[in-house]
């Protein structure tokens, strides 16, 4: 699985937030995926990253179950 298809893998099983709006990489994107991570909310795709031209990805391996998809296990590590 490349990274393309995990973020599609993501998006398809509701683990997976696009960001559209553009966001600074000094303090906000870290401060948004701190608050996101905290509550064991979705990976975070932010698309307009200010001065720059990639998307960033944060939270890719936040919770077991996104670890365990991008392993290609089913559901979860624990079982």
């Amino acid at each position: 699985m490349d990274l393309r298809d995990f973020i599609a893998l993501c998006e398809k099983t509701g683990n997976l937030k696009r960001i559209r709006a553009e966001v600074d990489w000094d303090l906000e994107i870290s401060h948004i995926c701190k608050l996101v991570e905290e509550k064991s909310g979705p990976a975070l795709l932010f698309e307009n990253v200010k001065g720059y031209k990639s998307p960033v990805l944060t939270g890719a391996f936040g919770t077991t179950q996104r670890l365990a998809m991008i392993l290609g296990k089913a559901r979860s590590l624990h079982g």
